[in-house]
């Protein structure tokens, strides 16, 4: 198993890459719902090709997203690759205020290159709570690494490569050590990148998962 980090721009990076090396992107970029100072667009279109180039024939992506600004990034999605189906992110706890009053809701859009399957059966929404104590590494928008296994459990198999061009924190580099998966990282903030670092270091010192529980 191996892990690859960069601290850089994941556009100047991706391009280094091999074209169809990574067998799923999985992420969570920038919402533009201006919640930092880095959160002030969606990710560019160039992105995403760069992604498509990298992504093998059939390779998964899966893009978390603001609710208000989803049709933004359909719109971008939607001409590259092939629509599978939407996760959710349940907070069964969530106190956050949205339009309907309590917003609980986390949504993740799986695409694909091609023809794609979950690699293993799992339910599309994820129920977890928001606990403090897990998240408390000086990220705004952490997401628990019991809901990236999940995903990642579901649209990989062990071994596979997963790519991460916005890493953050390093929660789904955290998941693919804990699960086999090899993973290449990508942030541009130094902050988030040493913290990212040092997470997955710890990660890899532990044991890995035996499996993930079916949900």
């Amino acid at each position: 198993m191996t892990v690859e980090l960069y601290l850089g721009d994941c556009l100047d990076i991706m391009r280094t890459l091999p074209a169809g090396s990574v067998d799923a992107v999985i992420t969570d970029p920038p919402y533009g719902v201006q919640k930092a100072t880095w959160d002030d667009e969606i990710p560019p279109v160039e992105v995403w090709r760069e992604v498509k180039r990298v992504l093998v024939p059939g390779g998964s992506l899966l893009v978390f997203g603001g609710i208000k600004l989803m049709p933004d990034v359909m719109a971008k999605l939607g001409d590259l690759f092939d629509y599978q189906w939407v996760f959710a992110w349940y907070k069964s706890n969530a106190m956050q205020f949205g339009k309907t009053g309590y917003s609980v809701l986390d949504i993740a859009l799986w695409y694909s290159t091609g023809k794609a399957t979950a690699k293993n059966k799992k339910r599309d929404v994820i129920v977890h709570p928001i606990i403090p104590s897990e998240n408390d590494f000086g990220h705004p928008t952490p997401k628990p690494v019991k809901v990236m296994t999940h995903l990642i459990d579901c649209l990989s198999q062990p071994g596979d490569t997963i790519l991460d061009p916005f890493m953050g924190s390093g929660t789904t580099g955290v998941a693919c050590v804990q699960t086999g998966r090899n993973f290449i990282g990508v942030e541009i903030d130094p902050t988030y990148y040493a913290i990212a670092e040092r997470r997955i270091a710890e990660a890899q010192m532990q044991p890995r998962l035996a499996d993930v529980a079916a949900e």
